[in-house]
């Protein structure tokens, strides 16, 4: 019963650190959704996100092909982030029910 207690404690450690990984990673991304709006030929960029009640709309600039590219990646990489994010928190929560009242 301890080596399966211990190895219950030992997901639960690895669990943490991953949480840990992608809140971090999700940080490092722009915050907001990435929006392209065109005038004539150029492309500006928006990053929309709620603050509050309100929605705000903070400007990036004229932006070229490889730029776009960059932020639609970027969205990508959080919606990804985020659901890894939800499915550790799930196994977390999992974890932490089967170790309740157990002590090794």
């Amino acid at each position: 019963m301890n080596v399966l207690i211990s190895t219950l404690k030992e997901e639960l450690k690895t669990a943490k650190q991953l949480e840990r990984k992608y809140l971090k990673r999700l940080k490092e991304l722009p915050k907001g959704s990435f929006i392209l709006r065109a005038r004539g030929e150029r492309r500006y960029g928006y990053l929309t996100r709620r603050e509050g009640d309100r929605i705000v709309q903070q400007y990036v600039g004229l932006l070229n092909e490889e730029t776009i590219k960059e932020y639609r990646r970027a969205g990508e990489l959080k919606k990804e982030y985020r659901k890894k994010l939800k499915s550790v928190r799930e196994q977390m929560k999992i974890l932490e029910k089967a170790l309740r009242g157990k002590t090794a």
